[in-house]
Formats: C-alpha cells, structure tokens, sequence
C-alpha cells in the first residue's frame, strides 16, 4: 500500500492536486456564473473534507487527507503542478495531460490503491459538477449538468484510465 514516502516531494503534490486539477477542468469545460463557478470550486474540496474525517479504506486516500489535514493546520496551500497561462483551453489541456501523468504514475508506484483514488480524483470533478445549474439566469431554470460538463467528466475518466460512471 502506498504511503507519502513512496513518492518523490513532486510526485506528491501531483497527486495531492489532483482533485483540484480535475474540478479546474471541469469548471472550464462549462464556464458557469460567478455564484456557479464558486460552488463548483467549493464542491471540489467535498470530497477532501470527508476523507479528513475517517478512514476511506484506501491508505493513499488515507495519506493524502492526513496531509491536507496537516496542511491545513500550518495554513498552507496546495498548488496544481500546471503552468500559468490565461488562455483556457491550454490550462484544460494541461489538466487533462496531468490526470495521465497521474494515472500512469499510481500505476507504477501505487497499484493497489491506484484504482480507488482516480475514482476518488473523479468523484472531486463530479461533485463540482452537480454543485450548480448551469444556463437559466444565475442557475434558476437551468440543468444540473451540462452536455459540456458530461463532456468534461468523460474526458476526465478517459485521462485517469477510469470507466467513466456515465459511461458504465
């Protein structure tokens, strides 16, 4: 089982971004009103919260909510390993390039945990894309999730190597 010490310090903060990097994709697949987008950021970190509180079963999952926790207590913050650009489709392709690294990575150095946590990377997408209605006014009328963002889910699930709920 994979632990913090498996990894070298980038490697680590590749995985510990990749909740972020994958709600980052899916927030840019659809951009959203100001009030949506700021759900769909805080629907991200859904997941993280839960895992802070008691054991997932999955010791990287595990290890990573230890150290956001500990993070979190110094008031630090995690950085997405992604370059700084304002042009969106090149931060998307970054993301999605990132999800590959990742994948290929846990399939090297942490096989047995690599599985749960590219389904826990993607529920973080997920929950940011149930976060808020897209089209309508300010998300009134609109849909829970866009054509976009089943897209973008899709997407995600192909870059991690995952089968995409949606699709099963």
């Amino acid at each position: 089982m994979a632990k913090k010490a498996d990894f070298t310090s980038e490697e680590w903060q590749l995985i510990l971004s990749m909740p972020q990097v994958a709600s980052l994709y899916l927030a840019l697949a659809s951009p959203s009103n100001p009030l949506g987008l700021a759900q769909e950021m805080i629907a991200s970190t859904k997941g993280i919260v839960e895992a802070l509180k008691s054991s997932s079963g999955n010791e990287l999952i595990d290890a990573v909510a230890a150290d956001f926790r500990e993070k979190a207590e110094k008031r630090e913050r995690v950085e997405p390993p992604l370059e700084p650009s304002r042009d969106p489709n090149e931060i998307k392709a970054q993301c999605l390039q990132t999800c590959r690294e990742l994948a290929a990575l846990l399939a090297q150095k942490a096989p047995a945990d690599a599985e749960g946590y590219k389904r826990w990377v993607y529920q973080a997408a997920q929950n940011s894309a149930n976060a808020a209605r897209e089209g309508g006014f300010f998300g009134i009328g609109g849909e829970r999730v866009s054509e976009a963002e089943t897209a973008a889910l899709q997407e995600i699930a192909g870059a991690l190597g995952i089968a995409s709920p949606s699709a099963a």
